[in-house]
Formats: C-alpha cells, structure tokens, sequence
C-alpha cells in the first residue's frame, strides 16, 4: 500500500469515527448528517481497492481524472476559508436591525444550536438598546410553535421589551429569511442603502447569510455568531459550502 492510500485509509477511519459521532448526537434526519460516514466508507475503498483498479485504467486517461478532483478540492477549501474567516468578524455598533435566523425548535424550548443564535442577538440588543430584532422562521411539521414565536418567548423571558420584537414566521429557508425581513424593513420606511443590519446566526451560516442579503439590496451587513455544540462544528461547516454552491446556483440562473 503507497503513502497516498494510507493516508485515506487513517482518513477514512477518522471520517467513519466522526460520522457516527454526528449521527448519535443529531440523529439521522438530513441526508447530510450521513456525510462524514460514507465519505469515511469512500476513502476506506478507495485506499483497499486503488492498486487493483489502477492497473486498469491508462496512464493518460488517470491523470485526466485527476484535474476535476484537484479543482474540486481546491474550491471547496477556498470557499470554506471564506466561511470560516468569515465567522470572526466583528459586528457593526450603530445597525438599526438584527435579523435573526430561526433553528429548530423543541418542546422543551430552543435547540441547543437555536439557543446559542438567541443569547448571541440577546447580547447584542443590550448593547445596543435602540436596535430591533426580527425573529424569523416559521413552523415546522415536527415543531411545537413557529421558529419566530419561540425565539420572540425566549427574549422576553430575559427581559427584552415586546415592542422591540418583530415575528417573521412565513420563511423556510435562509433565502426567505432575509427577503421577507427586507420586506418589513421597506414597510417600516427602511433604506436598503442606509439601513444597517446585523444578521444573526449561528457562526457556520453568516458568510451565506450576509451574501444572501447582499444580493437582497443591503448595503451596510455585518453578522453575529453564536456557537452550538462544539463537536459538531465540523460537520455544520462542511455542510455550509453545499448551502452556499446552492444559493450561487440559484442567483447565477436569475
């Protein structure tokens, strides 16, 4: 066995290792929660079955099929560089509204994820304590209330006034999100080249987030993070580059 396939065999132990660790901890759910683990199973294969296959296909025609994997890899590190990079800047002081990203709700409350989203815009309207919050995210089918209501219940709870607080509830996705937290914004007299936003998410989600809004009409975007369970900040990136392929595929066709 050459370096190479050793290489993928240890990383696809580890993937295998981590994949499981992602499923015990959030379930099966979204096809994606299997990534780790049949990327683990992949590497495994292809470190085991290589020297065999390799014989069979001609030299040429390997290092063809080299290129696309190459780029492929060099993408997806460049995009993920920008995400991660993008999870640490500051936020801007003087934004007249925090636009927060609804997750999932539970029965006992906001998930651990959720929560984190909440106390991170919690912190910021303290701090700023002429700054609005809209609450976005509807209902979903295996949800007690809208995303929006229980963000807007968890906020009151830790003392922030109700007239500061503006339910979304009709979004399903980050691309509705911010379009309908634009829509309320232009209601209320907002400028979309004045106005000042904070998008609030979880860290994973704010390089997409603030694209989102950019490509919406905001001019002055900045985001805030929080952070859910830290294990799982892997896979919540990794999974963050195929939202983000997503969303340039949509508005490339537009």
């Amino acid at each position: 066995m050459n370096i190479i396939c050793r290489i993928l065999a240890v990383l696809g132990m580890a993937f295998i290792i981590y994949g499981l660790t992602v499923l015990l901890l959030i379930k099966a759910g979204s096809i994606f929660n299997f990534f780790f683990l049949i990327l683990g199973l992949l590497c495994m294969s292809v470190a085991l079955c290589w020297e065999k296959v390799r014989s069979y296909i001609p030299d040429d025609l390997r290092k063809i099929l080299y290129v696309p994997v190459v780029v492929s890899v060099c993408f997806f590190l460049i995009i993920e560089c920008k995400i991660i990079s993008y999870a640490d800047k500051e936020s801007a002081d003087d934004a007249e509204y925090v636009i927060l990203l609804g997750s999932q709700m539970k029965e006992d409350g906001p998930s651990m994820d959720y929560r984190a989203r909440i106390d991170t815009a919690y912190e910021y309207l303290v701090e700023h304590p002429s700054a609005m919050i809209i609450c976005t995210g509807a209902k979903g089918d295996k949800e007690p209330v809208s995303e929006a209501e229980g963000a807007r219940k968890y906020l009151l709870e830790k003392g922030i006034a109700d007239e500061r607080i503006i339910v979304e509830d009709n979004s399903y996705s980050t691309l509705q999100n911010i379009a309908n937290a634009r829509d309320i914004i232009l209601k209320r007299g907002g400028d979309l080249s004045e106005t000042g936003i904070v998008i609030v998410s979880a860290r994973y989600h704010l390089f997409r987030a603030a694209y989102l809004a950019g490509k919406f009409g905001f001019e002055s975007v900045s985001a805030k993070g929080g952070m859910g369970l830290f294990i799982l900040q892997p896979h919540y990136y990794c999974r963050e580059f195929f939202g983000y392929l997503k969303e340039l595929i949509v508005f490339m066709g537009r």
